[in-house]
């Protein structure tokens, strides 16, 4: 298993690459079989991307340089009843240059009840040519316990960012319990009433059991946390590096699950 890198923004060349992938599909089921193992099925290889399990880990590699020109990426990930698991991926996702309609990338994320669920890849670096549309679809049973990061970098160091419109959209027992987005073609949206003119956003995603906190917001530290429907939160920052957006979000949210078994660093 590779190393899975201290500093996402490390180790990324500036020239983009030349080729790209259209209609990616990999799929993943995990389910609890006889003796507690867990049984890992599915369409986990397709470039530019593949899953790798290691037992309480499920990784997320990239194969190639990936999103770029008009690629069009999906990943469904499915957790069956008594499933516990960690989602990380060894690198962050750079998205490059566009073409024609540009790049999309679908996160589709089931969760049966019972089931566990820990997602926290590395950050999606937004690159300033990039065109970028991305969507991340929770399904959850009503007795999941889900916590989702999603980390967001505006423009690499000295550069301007690319095009976003990135959707979150979450269901409870089949019903809707949130739906939220970042568009940069809306007037604005760096602006006081939108991200600030900070360079990184994010958010953690909890669904689960928990007693629901208050709604709160946190000035100083460029956060909120929204409650949009009982068992669900939302933490929200913007911060100017990495680290700080990380660290706001523990702050805001807990980043404790009751069941997730914590991922093996292999390789550190």
């Amino acid at each position: 298993m590779p190393k899975v890198p201290d500093d996402p923004l490390a180790e990324i060349g500036s020239a983009p690459p030349t080729g790209g992938w259209t209609g990616t599909e990999v799929s993943v089921r995990l389910r609890r079989g006889a003796g507690g193992t867990v049984r890992v099925d599915g369409v986990l290889c397709r470039a530019p991307v593949w899953f790798h399990w290691d037992g309480a880990t499920l990784w997320l590699v990239g194969s190639g340089a990936s999103p770029v020109g008009e690629d069009r990426i999906r990943i469904r990930v499915d957790v069956g009843a008594g499933v516990a698991v960690a989602i990380r991926s060894v690198a962050a996702t750079l998205v490059y240059a566009a073409r024609g309609t540009g790049t999309r990338w679908d996160t589709e994320i089931h969760v049966a009840e019972g089931a566990s669920v820990d997602w926290n890849p590395e950050p999606v670096i937004l690159t300033e040519r990039a065109r970028h549309e991305a969507t991340t679809t929770v399904h959850a049973a009503g007795g999941a316990d889900v916590r989702l990061d999603e980390v967001l970098v505006l423009g690499r160091a000295g550069e301007a960012t690319g095009a976003l419109r990135s959707t979150l959209a979450v269901r409870i027992d089949d019903a809707p319990a949130l739906l939220t987005s970042i568009d940069t073609s809306l007037p604005a949206w760096s602006g006081p009433a939108g991200v600030g003119n900070c360079s990184v956003i994010a958010h953690r995603l909890r669904v689960g059991p928990e007693k629901d906190p208050a709604v709160t917001a946190d000035a100083s530290r460029r956060a909120a946390l929204l409650q949009p429907a009982p068992g669900c939160r939302l933490a929200v920052v913007a911060a100017d590096d990495v680290s700080t957006a990380r660290r706001s979000l523990d702050a805001v949210l807990t980043a404790d699950l009751l069941s997730v078994i914590r991922p093996k660093h292999r390789g550190r």
